[in-house]
């Protein structure tokens, strides 16, 4: 009787491991519930359904975190911005084996790199004017108010140009079984439309 017992315990766990992972989202869910919550403007949801860990390439939960200044920008304003016009279609799992998967999709939104190159050429005048400063603290904060001001004119014109890529995201299962989108390359594209050109304009 006990050992009975026993086996029907195992049968029961195991019966509910499998139903867990049948009610699990799939890949393909996760970066449509992704992306939906990036349009809605709701990153800190976003950021539910992405990986913790952080690369050296992107972390874009230190990104979600909005009380958080990130090389002297305010995530929200940038969040806010990218939202404007983003869109997604056809996500599709081109990849699935033991806890990773691939999900491709076709991504539209700011072109960011664009931006940035605007933002550049608002700010460098001031640059070199500040160059010289003696209150080199005000200098800096007279700065980072023009380049927020500058982002945030830039992030919301009309005629923001747009930059349509298709990406494959990399996921992860976590422990509880539930996919995470990797923050990596791939994503940093998926949300800031060309980033990686950025390291041209920076001159690194």
């Amino acid at each position: 009787m006990k050992k009975q017992l026993i086996v029907g315990m195992m049968i029961v766990g195991l019966s509910l491991t499998a139903l867990t992972g049948c009610f699990a989202p799939k890949p393909t869910e996760t970066v449509e519930d992704f992306m939906t919550a990036i349009q809605e403007k709701d990153f800190e949801k976003a950021a539910t359904f992405v990986d913790p860990k952080g690369s050296e390439d992107f972390d874009f939960k230190s990104m979600s975190e909005e009380a958080e200044a990130i090389d002297g920008f305010d995530p929200q304003v940038v969040f806010d911005g990218i939202s404007n016009g983003y869109k997604f279609e056809n996500p599709e799992e081109v990849k699935n084996e033991g806890d990773t998967a691939q999900v491709k999709v076709i991504v539209t939104s700011i072109d960011f790199a664009a931006v940035m190159t605007s933002v550049m050429g608002d700010v460098m005048p001031m640059a070199f004017g500040m160059a010289f400063s003696e209150d080199e603290a005000a200098a800096e904060k007279a700065m980072d108010k023009m380049m927020m001001a500058s982002l945030k004119k830039h992030l919301n014109a009309e005629d923001a140009s747009m930059a349509t890529r298709t990406v494959t995201l990399n996921l992860k299962k976590d422990k509880d079984g539930e996919y995470k989108i990797l923050s990596d390359d791939q994503l940093m594209d998926a949300v800031l439309a060309n980033a990686s050109e950025m390291e041209e304009i920076f001159g690194q």
